[in-house]
């Protein structure tokens, strides 16, 4: 099993643009809330691929994912990976 650092540096390594590596992380990141105990998410959905997104102004605001507690609650994150030693996954807010 890959280490999370070693998949960061896999994307560096492989992504053909900074959009690709951004997409690449969101898409981790996605995935790793749909499986952390921590979280109790519902569901987990990229912004770009939101159902929901004409209901909170669907243009681009920042946000990246956004997840659906059990509870009922909408949370929206931003993820940034800007390099390997500064990661800063989330800033939750609830929407």
């Amino acid at each position: 099993m890959l280490s999370f650092k070693s998949i960061l540096q896999k994307y560096r390594e492989e992504s053909i643009s900074e959009q690709d590596k951004g997409y690449k992380f969101e898409r981790l990141m996605q995935k790793f809330l749909k499986r952390a105990p921590l979280y109790d998410f519902e569901s987990v959905e990229l912004w770009s691929e939101f159902p929901y997104k004409s209901q909170f102004g669907s243009k681009d605001t920042g946000i990246d994912i956004v997840a659906k507690t059990s509870s009922g609650q909408w949370w929206a994150d931003k993820a940034k990976n800007h390099n390997l030693y500064s990661l800063k996954i989330f800033c939750h807010f609830k929407i």
